[in-house]
C-alpha cells in the first residue's frame, strides 16, 4: 500500500472532526426491564398481561400482544409500557397473567449510584 498525501490529509481531517461531532451529542439513558411470557408448547403465543408493584405499593399493568400472527410472544418494557409508572429507588414484583391465571412471577430493584443515577439490579 502506498502512501498518498491525499489519504493522510483526509484521514487528519476525520481525527479532527470526530471530538467536535462527539461533544454536540446528548445521550441519555433510562433503566428499563422488557418483560416477555412464551408457551413453548403453544402453536399460537397467547396475550400475557403484566402486573407490577412499585415500592410505594402501587400497582400498574401492561399487555404483551403476540407477535407474527401469534407465532413470537409478545414483550412489554418497564416503565415505558406502563401508564403510571415511575422509577423510583426501590423494590418491585411482577406478575404474568394469561387468561387470569398467574404463570410467572419476579422482581427487580432500582438502587442509586454515588453519581445520583439509577441503577437497574434484576433480582
Amino acid at each position: 500500500m502506498a502512501f498518498s498525501f491525499r489519504s493522510a490529509a483526509c484521514m487528519a481531517v476525520l481525527a479532527t472532526a470526530a471530538p467536535a461531532f462527539a461533544q454536540s451529542v446528548l445521550y441519555t439513558a433510562r433503566p428499563a426491564i422488557g418483560l416477555s411470557v412464551s408457551d413453548k408448547m403453544a402453536t399460537r403465543q397467547p396475550r400475557v398481561e403484566f402486573t407490577v408493584t412499585m415500592p410505594d405499593g402501587k400497582t400498574t399493568t401492561a399487555t404483551a400482544e403476540p407477535q407474527g400472527g401469534g407465532e413470537r410472544a409478545g414483550t412489554v418494557h418497564y416503565p415505558s409500557d406502563f401508564g403510571n409508572a415511575g422509577t423510583r429507588v426501590g423494590d418491585y414484583t411482577w406478575v404474568a397473567r394469561i387468561g387470569g391465571k398467574v404463570v410467572l412471577d419476579g422482581r427487580f430493584s432500582y438502587r442509586p449510584t454515588p453519581e445520583g443515577q439509577l441503577l437497574f439490579v434484576p433480582r
